[in-house]
């Protein structure tokens, strides 16, 4: 449209002045290299010429300067915009401000366009229309795009682009005044104190952005220093980024000592359910790559990109994905991963934001799995890694209450190893040790989720079994007495054996009380040792 207008109002274009112009249009380009650029458009005073271009040339000629200054303005000082871009910018003008000359001469608005009394309101419509104008085509063109910029909204467009028409309308009703005294050069030089306050317009939005964004990021370190729960923290991370930038999906994986590669901790889009159980192995793929070198990667499109050509999952899924790893002095706890759908989504700057976030949430893991460890310790047995005996009676209490407020059995099972002394005196206490710690890991693998196994002390241990009666606790430990039966345990070359035995006993058939229950268990491991050993019994009073 701007094209055919463009060769619609040739005819009446007056080249009489075509040097005058061409000042004119060498002024607006000035002002376009100068622009103030924030996310998804850029400020410039240049309305300053094009009102005094409008009130000195016409509206024709006012079209024809601006299309041809955005042009090559934006086309040689080119800040990462494609070239459609570039080609839109210019060419809206056209209709832009020939819409806002039908609305000034609706408005009844002298032909002359003189700067007079009786012609501001004409002239005041002609600025609003041009404003309105401009902010709804640059609005229908970057809506596609628009919600990648959290920080950044429409209001903020209107707000700073007005900004830039307080102090150009004045001007360029004065550029249009002055030049019928001192000609085109007069009004050229009145020109530069519009790109002074261009300047100081810079400062003030780069600021503002910057504000904005360091808000976000004081808000992610005071939260993320305020939790020592790891899935709050994760979760924690993936919703403040959303706030600075409006990712498709985010995934951050974590190491798992145990397994021996990166499990998404966290999912955030879309499609979490199918995301959440993929996995990430150092120096496989595009992730693992980046894992093993620990290096933060950006890709504009993964198409295109050789880092991620023949690559599966989400580079399949995303046209352009930003991974920062989460580093812990010389080893990378996790990747931060975002991704989305359209080419060409994040920048430098959004990957220079999240190596920011990135550093602070490595800190925040690593200390959340350093409490994770400290806790615990705080409540396992080092030797045999099961819960010791603080642990277990705190949980006996808290279970046992649980299961007299809703009638429910609760069942501990004594097991006790069966001359574990002559093992110490025999073979050494290394060769104890290594009993213990076989013992307990079959308890571990022969016990269900809800159990709880615990050392009790010395060589005795203890299964409490909530939801469970005496014939359910005893199939449990006959289970277990048999694989530990079945079992060798070997230390230094030699090869041992051992026997346990095990006592039942129930709440509330058998106790009402914790220390009862305690007191009946092991009643009934003593009636299995004095019985032959190596069996397991249940209590009766």
């Amino acid at each position: 449209m701007g094209l055919w207008l463009l060769k619609y109002t040739f005819p009446v274009l007056d080249l009489d002045h075509g040097e005058e112009l061409l000042i004119m249009v060498a002024l607006a380009v000035l002002a376009e290299w100068l622009a103030v650029v924030f996310p998804q458009g850029q400020l410039s005073g240049g309305f300053a010429v094009i009102m005094a271009t409008y009130l000195i040339y016409g509206p024709v000629a006012t079209a024809w300067v601006n299309c041809i200054a955005t042009a090559l303005g934006q086309g040689v000082a080119n800040r990462g915009n494609p070239m459609r871009t570039t080609l839109f910018n210019a060419f809206q003008y056209v209709p832009v401000v020939l819409g806002a000359n039908l609305l000034y001469s609706v408005s009844g608005g002298l032909v002359e366009r003189k700067v007079v009394l009786v012609n501001a309101v004409p002239l005041a419509v002609f600025v609003l229309g041009y404003f309105a104008f401009n902010q709804i085509m640059v609005y229908i063109y970057t809506l596609p795009a628009r919600r990648g910029y959290p920080l950044f909204d429409w209001w903020d467009a209107l707000r700073w682009d007005g900004l830039t028409y307080l102090p150009a309308v004045p001007f360029g009703l004065l550029m249009g005044l002055l030049y019928a005294k001192t000609g085109i050069y007069g009004t050229a030089l009145l020109f530069l104190p519009v790109l002074a306050v261009q300047f100081v317009l810079r400062f003030y939005v780069h600021l503002e952005l910057a504000n904005r964004e360091l808000r976000i990021l004081y808000e992610v370190a005071r939260r993320l220093g305020g939790s020592l729960n790891l899935n709050e923290i994760l979760e924690l991370v993936l919703r403040e980024t959303r706030k600075v930038i409006n990712y498709h999906t985010g995934v951050i994986y974590l190491w798992s000592e145990e397994k021996g590669y990166y499990q998404a901790g966290a999912v955030c889009g879309p499609h979490s359910d199918l995301i959440a159980g993929s996995a990430v192995r150092r120096g496989e793929g595009f992730l693992g790559l980046a894992a093993e070198h620990g290096e933060a990667q950006l890709v504009y499109d993964t198409r295109d990109d050789v880092r991620t050509a023949g690559d599966i999952g989400l580079t399949q899924v995303h046209r352009s994905m930003v991974v920062v790893p989460l580093p812990a002095e010389t080893e990378v706890l996790g990747l931060l991963v975002l991704g989305d759908k359209r080419p060409g989504f994040f920048e430098e700057r959004h990957l220079h934001t999240l190596t920011i976030i990135g550093g602070q949430t490595a800190v925040a893991i690593a200390n959340a799995q350093l409490y994770r460890k400290l806790e615990q310790a705080s409540i396992t047995d080092g030797l045999t890694g099961l819960y010791n005996y603080r642990y277990f009676y705190h949980r006996a209490v808290v279970e046992l209450e649980r299961a007299g407020r809703y009638g429910e059995n609760l069942s501990l099972v004594m097991l006790d190893i069966d001359h574990f002394k002559q093992v110490n005196d025999r073979c050494g206490h290394l060769a104890g040790d290594t009993v213990l710690a076989g013992v307990a890991g079959i308890i571990r693998s022969e016990v269900r989720g809800c159990d709880i196994p615990a050392r009790y002390g010395g060589e005795e241990f203890a299964i409490l079994m909530p939801e469970t009666g005496p014939a359910g606790a005893k199939h449990v430990a006959e289970r277990v007495r048999l694989a530990v039966r079945e079992s060798i345990f070997e230390e230094n070359g030699q090869r041992i054996q051992v026997r346990i035995s095990g006592g039942i006993a129930t709440f509330p058939a058998h106790a009402g009380e914790i220390s009862e229950l305690v007191k009946a268990a092991d009643s009934a491991l003593y009636q299995a040792k004095e019985s032959g050993r190596d069996r397991t019994v249940v209590y009766e009073k």
